[in-house]
């Protein structure tokens, strides 16, 4: 496949992306829950039905989880093949990326069908559930879906290996949305977007992420939010410097009209980000793109810091 050429002669969706300019804040997709399956490949797209999998538990899966606001994932560790596992159970996790009370469990399981046993739409919902064992640390996924988009696998193993030699969990994932900002990194169970990573990147944004720091160059949004929330925290976030990744508190957010308003906290103070929707500038969606598209983001217009006395 050949992949689509920037202006400067950089390769791919993403370097067109990059060319343009294309915002990268406000574009993390909205998500609730999650289902991670780990299987070694090879994947395809849509990933339920990637070879290898039992399909009629597959199916049953992807049937159950569409009924609940759940995304599904493939995973497997960063350089694994089909015959990497050895015989050792398999890994599953389930997450829930609220703001508040965000949890994530694991199940091992030797069968997909084993895993029917389980409620697995239960990261749709802020109560953990009573099965499985707790996972108290972040899991980081680096998108590598070459099957979807060329460029995340292109971009996205070098992240992945990487990353794969610190503390951190590190696991290469299936499709995760803005194949054009490759490469993509999710924090879970925070829902916490990074994109455009390169692997020095990347390692530097895992660790800022570690000490409970954002990297802005790099953050799309947090999948717990909607676009407009994503862009205006984001904006927010370089006009005061801050990185803390909980100091930006989301207290509203309401249509305008002409936008949408968002009111958020920061430091005991209380902003409003004005945000409108925009069109950009006409680039390939994905590598596999047959005509480029004009992707609609959302631009912040102002941001007011409210009175004193409106602040309490």
């Amino acid at each position: 496949m050949r992949l689509p050429t920037a202006p400067d002669g950089s390769r791919g969706c993403s370097a067109l992306a990059r060319y343009t300019g294309e915002q990268i804040a406000g574009t993390a997709g909205q998500t609730g829950g999650w289902l991670l399956v780990e299987h070694n490949g090879p994947w395809r797209h849509p990933a339920l039905a990637s070879p290898g999998l039992d399909r009629a538990a597959a199916a049953e899966l992807a049937r159950r989880v569409a009924e609940h606001d759940v995304k599904p994932q493939l995973i497997k560790r960063p350089g694994a093949g089909r015959a990497d596992d050895g015989g050792r159970p398999l890994r599953a996790y389930l997450a829930h990326t609220g703001r508040d009370g965000a949890w994530m469990r694991r199940v091992d399981f030797h069968d997909l069908a084993e895993l029917l046993e389980y409620d697995v739409a239960a990261g749709a919902r802020p109560e953990p559930p009573s099965f499985g064992t707790p996972v108290e640390h972040t899991l980081y996924l680096v998108c590598t879906h070459a099957k979807k988009d060329p460029c995340c696998a292109v971009l996205g193993r070098p992240v992945a290996g990487a990353l794969a030699g610190g503390r951190a969990e590190v696991w290469e994932t299936t499709h995760v949305g803005g194949d054009r900002f490759a490469a993509n990194l999710v924090a879970l169970p925070q829902g916490v977007y990074f994109g455009r990573l390169d692997p020095d990147a990347a390692v530097r944004t895992v660790a800022a992420f570690e000490r409970g720091e954002v990297v802005p160059d790099h953050y799309r949004g947090r999948c717990t939010d909607s676009s407009a929330a994503q862009a205006a925290e984001a904006a927010l976030r370089v006009r005061l410097g801050t990185v803390g990744l909980d100091e930006v508190v989301h207290l509203d957010e309401r249509g305008t009209g002409t936008g949408v308003r968002v009111t958020l906290g920061h430091g005991g103070g209380v902003y409003t980000v004005s945000v409108a929707t925009v069109e950009g500038q006409a680039c390939p969606a994905t590598c596999s793109a047959l005509e480029p598209t004009r992707p609609v983001h959302c631009e912040v217009t102002e941001i007011r810091r409210a009175p004193a006395s409106a602040s309490h």
